[in-house]
């Protein structure tokens, strides 16, 4: 009995871990994701509160916090190539000091360390934090590359319709990387998100670990 009350205790112990890591997470992601909205406002780029990872935050967030691993997953099947992209680029800036594949260029080039550099830092985190998050939850189904595909069509209509071409949020208007050119680029740029949201999808559903 003694012996069944102390794994009882552990499993306990075990499931409050999982659940204070969750909410701390969660709480910590939409607070990044208010202040990257703050810091667009304040620095008076307003139409920057409609980037992709911004979104992208606040609904890892309030996944997180209401345990939806759908959610989240729905987030990463949109982010996790083009983060690890903008992960390799910033690595081989440290490294090498100089451009890959010219994304990252920003937090090189511009003088200084600013909030938006810290909020851009997130960058590097969010793919493996969600994945765990998601192991730690658990999904019960494979179908939230359907909210994915949803989001993109409607953020890229807002972007295209309401912001300035200037301002290239989501690089909806021009390539944002040095090895996409601009032809047919609003084509292109479905495409490619579709595709990425695909690819991303189909590997994460073969992590079994994710699933209950």
């Amino acid at each position: 009995m003694q012996k069944k009350k102390r794994k009882r205790q552990k499993f306990f112990l075990i499931k409050k871990w999982d659940d204070w890591f969750i909410f701390i997470l969660g709480v910590v992601f939409i607070v990044l994701g208010i202040l990257a909205i703050f810091n667009s406002l304040y620095h008076k780029n307003n139409m920057q509160i409609f980037w992709m990872c911004y979104i992208s935050l606040l609904i890892i967030g309030f996944g997180l916090l209401r345990k939806n691993a759908w959610l989240i997953a729905s987030q990463l099947s949109i982010l996790a190539i083009p983060l690890i992209v903008w992960d390799i680029d910033f690595i081989h800036w440290i490294i090498f000091q100089s451009p890959l594949f010219g994304i990252a260029d920003y937090f090189f080039i511009s003088p200084g360390f600013s909030l938006g550099k810290f909020i851009s830092l997130q960058h590097l985190v969010t793919v493996p934090l969600g994945l765990f998050s998601i192991y730690l939850i658990k999904l019960k189904k494979k179908d939230y590359w359907k909210f994915s595909m949803a989001q993109i069509v409607v953020v890229f209509l807002v972007v295209y319709f309401f912001t300035s071409p200037s301002d290239n949020i989501n690089c909806v208007f021009d390539s944002c990387v040095n090895f996409v050119g601009n032809f047919y680029y609003q084509f292109t740029w479905f495409l490619s998100f579709f595709s990425l949201i695909i690819i991303t999808s189909f590997i994460m559903n073969q992590f079994k670990w994710l699933f209950e």
